[in-house]
């Protein structure tokens, strides 16, 4: 891997791991081009997703620190025999716990029977990109939902969840897909983008801690010069804020079938890339 490849790695996850293009799809087509070795584009590809993980830290720091007191508090409150969930940070909590379920048994089933070999394979990207793009097509056309952590169903949790678990798949983008999911179950689209993005958390923290594991151990998952691990980190921190920023923006103004138009491109080239065409 050269600086620019390291570069162009951070762009590629700072961007569209929050815009609903789908990060892993990217970084699936990005590695095709370049044909960088496997144990290495895992372990670097885990190391811009903890970059990406610390942007959503910094643009919700208020509810992440927010959830965090409240899980402990949650739990005194359990052990003095006085639970209470009827608030909203406490609503907002349990509907993190719940959404977090559906993509912590399907990455785990994944890993299981082996199956996760098809988050590397470029056709199903392919495929997956044009789910994508219907599915932001049908955003825009969305009737506007008006639950909050207030008074949201928990049946949304679920919705959003199980949609979290499908977009493992790479290609179909995690923060399109559980903002469609949100807004299908009657979400506002303010909370549907916030629920979306803090609902990543524990799932990036997840996924990353435990592929990390299986890499540390090769000798090719720490083959890249320490500069790029560095300038790639750095590089995916500040697109990842950036992209947060327009996506909280964007989501207000019915446009999101700019990334339908994109994802269908971009389903095109990967398919070029898999024939061997570029």
């Amino acid at each position: 891997m050269t600086l620019l490849q390291a570069i162009l790695a951070g762009i590629i996850q700072g961007i569209t791991e929050f815009l609903p293009v789908s990060s892993s799809g990217h970084l699936v087509i990005f590695h095709a081009v370049f044909g960088e070795g496997e144990e290495s584009n895992l372990a670097f590809t885990i190391f811009l997703h903890l970059a990406t993980l610390l942007s959503v830290f910094i643009m919700f720091h208020k509810d992440v620190w927010t959830l965090i007191r409240e899980f402990f508090s949650a739990i005194a409150d359990c052990l003095r025999g006085k639970p209470n969930f009827k608030t909203p940070e406490r609503r907002f909590l349990i509907m993190v716990i719940i959404g977090s379920i559906p993509a912590a048994v399907v990455g785990v089933a994944l890993v299981a029977t082996g199956f996760d070999d098809i988050l590397e394979n470029i056709f199903v990207v392919a495929v997956m990109l044009l789910f994508t793009a219907g599915l932001m097509y049908l955003v825009d056309k969305l009737n506007k939902g008006c639950f909050t952590e207030k008074d949201a169903p928990i049946r949304a949790s679920w919705v959003v969840g199980i949609s979290q678990a499908l977009a493992i798949l790479p290609g179909l983008s995690r923060s399109g897909t559980t903002i469609f999911g949100g807004l299908l179950a009657g979400l506002s689209k303010e909370f549907a983008v916030r629920f979306s993005f803090i609902l990543s958390i524990p799932t990036i923290l997840g996924a990353s801690l435990v592929t990390l594991f299986s890499v540390v151990r090769s000798p090719e998952a720490i083959s890249i010069e320490p500069l790029y691990w560095f300038v790639g980190f750095v590089v995916a921190l500040v697109c990842g804020i950036f992209a947060i920023k327009f996506i909280k923006v964007l989501i207000s103004s019915s446009k999101f079938y700019i990334f339908s138009i994109y994802c269908i491109l971009a389903s095109i080239f990967a398919f070029l890339v898999g024939f061997g065409v570029i």
